[in-house]
């Protein structure tokens, strides 16, 4: 891998994309009667795309999250990166095992996709918080 940062046009692309496909969500969820939803996925995004810019902003001296935002990220920042993203991926997989059961008595869907998605962000950022500091 590349410890060679992105180019300034590469963001902007980036983000322009993801701003599109934000469009098109929201777009697609009002559509079809999801007021709620296209209101959070476009609070939600745009809360995503402004953390992009300003980590990407802050290139090689934000911290850990920047430099791994930025693609210069050395190879401790890496490995922590992959090991809480498997953290995570291992979590949500369990969550969705055990949603997947749970719909069988008529749980909402919204609720174990709710489930699944909450423990693996909140398993990346403790995971990734705890081996950070354990060096």
């Amino acid at each position: 891998m590349s410890t060679e940062a992105p180019n300034t046009l590469a963001k902007i692309v980036g983000l322009i994309s993801g701003a599109a496909a934000l469009t098109i969500i929201a777009i697609v969820a009002s559509a079809a009667g999801q007021d709620g939803f296209a209101r959070g996925a476009i609070i939600g995004g745009v809360a995503m795309l402004v953390l992009m810019a300003v980590l990407w902003a802050r290139g090689t001296h934000g911290g850990t999250a920047a430099r791994i935002a930025n693609g210069v990220a050395d190879e401790r920042e890496q490995r922590l990166f992959r090991d809480a993203s498997a953290d995570a991926g291992l979590v949500m997989f369990v969550a969705a095992t055990g949603g997947a059961i749970w719909a069988l008595f008529d749980a909402p869907a919204i609720a174990v996709a709710g489930i699944v998605l909450w423990s693996g962000l909140i398993t990346f950022v403790v995971s990734f918080a705890v081996r950070s500091r354990r060096g």
